[in-house]
């Protein structure tokens, strides 16, 4: 899997700009296919299956990560207002439910530090 910049890179280029919302999205992303062991999604497409849990900005990371897509019927959105996405490897039936920590936005001030509002 690339390192973090660069996917937080390819993530804000999908998005239209950088915001805590994709910190953290990559971050999970990152988290849920290293725990699920895809370890590249652009070649193990049909691997992963992603329900995110929120409908913001967090969504366009977890996708620019993992490659789950609309079109490929990966991703399942089921908005329950939480900062959360469960990553299923459907070969191996292992997933894992992520849910971000209260103190997962600090790590913002570091990659975006011209950030004002961290939520």
């Amino acid at each position: 899997m690339e390192d973090f910049e660069t996917l937080l890179s390819r993530s804000v280029r999908l998005h239209g700009h950088l915001c805590a919302g994709q910190v953290l999205g990559v971050r999970m992303a990152m988290l849920g296919c290293r725990l699920t062991g895809v370890e590249n999604p652009d070649r193990d497409v049909k691997k992963l299956i992603v329900f995110v849990k929120i409908d913001r900005c967090a969504t366009d990371s977890i996708a620019a990560v993992t490659g789950c897509k609309l079109g490929r019927r990966s991703p399942k959105v089921i908005d329950n207002g939480i900062m959360a996405a469960t990553f299923l490897n459907v070969e191996t039936a292992l997933a894992f439910c992520l849910v971000a920590r209260e103190d997962s936005r600090e790590l913002v001030d570091k990659y975006a530090p011209q950030i004002e509002d961290r939520r």
